[in-house]
C-alpha cells in the first residue's frame, strides 16, 4: 500500500499540509482576519522581542515532543507489545491535546478550565490505574512529579485571589510549576517510548 514513494508523500504530506493551509486562511478570511496576519510568526506581527513568550514556546516544543515520541512508536510498530502500544497511544494521544490546549488556550478561552482539569485528571488516573505496572516500569518517579506539578500548577492558578501575595508573584510560581511538569511529562514518555521499543528488540 502506497509503495509508489510520490503517492506517499502526496497523500501523508502534501494533501494533509495543503487541506490545513487552505482551510486556516479561508476561516480566517471568513472571521475579516487579514492573511498576512496568519501567515506570518506572531512575535514579527506584533513587533515583540525575541524573549517574549519564550518559555511557552518552549513548553509547546516538549509536549510536541512526548506526543511525536509517543505516537510514532506506537504506530510505527517499533513496540509490538499490545499492552505498550495501548499506554503509547493513549498518552500521544492525551499529550497532543495537552499542546492543542497550551498552544491555542483552550482552557482559558475557548473551552472551561474546570472541565478540561477534571478531564486531565481523569485520564492521568486512568493510565496510572490501568497501566501501573508499566508506569513503574518505565519510570513511575517521572510520572508522578509531572502530575503532582502540573496539579500544583493548576492549584496556584485557582487560589491566586486567595493568597496574600500579588499576581506576578503568583505566576512565577504557577508557570513553573508547569514549565518543569512538561519536561518531566516529557521525561516519562521518552522512558516509555524506549522501553516499549527494546521489547521488540529483545524479542
Amino acid at each position: 500500500m502506497l509503495r509508489n514513494p510520490f503517492t506517499r508523500l502526496l497523500v501523508v504530506a502534501i494533501f494533509p499540509a495543503l487541506i490545513v493551509y487552505i482551510v486556516v486562511l479561508s476561516l480566517s478570511a471568513a472571521a475579516g482576519i487579514q492573511p498576512g496576519k496568519v501567515l506570518t510568526d506572531l512575535m514579527q506581527t506584533c513587533d515583540f522581542p525575541v524573549a517574549v513568550g519564550m518559555l511557552s514556546n518552549f513548553g509547546f516544543l516538549l509536549w510536541a515532543a512526548a506526543a511525536a515520541i509517543s505516537l510514532f512508536v506506537s504506530l510505527s510498530g517499533l513496540a509490538i507489545k499490545r499492552d505498550w502500544c495501548q499506554l503509547l497511544l493513549v498518552g500521544g494521544i492525551f499529550s497532543t491535546i495537552l499542546c492543542l490546549d497550551d498552544l491555542f488556550l483552550l482552557h482559558d478561552r475557548h473551552i472551561g478550565p474546570d472541565f478540561l482539569y477534571t478531564s486531565y485528571a481523569i485520564l492521568a488516573l486512568f493510565i496510572l490505574l490501568r497501566f501501573r505496572k508499566l508506569v513503574i516500569q518505565a519510570d513511575g518517579v517521572a510520572f508522578l512529579a509531572a502530575a503532582m506539578l502540573l496539579g500544583l500548577s493548576i492549584v496556584s492558578d485557582k487560589v491566586q485571589d486567595l493568597l496574600p501575595i500579588g499576581y506576578a508573584t503568583v505566576q512565577l510560581f504557577e508557570e513553573g510549576f508547569k514549565f518543569v511538569g512538561i519536561a518531566c511529562w516529557l521525561a516519562f514518555w521518552w522512558q516509555a517510548s524506549l522501553r516499549g521499543a527494546k521489547l521488540q528488540a529483545s524479542d
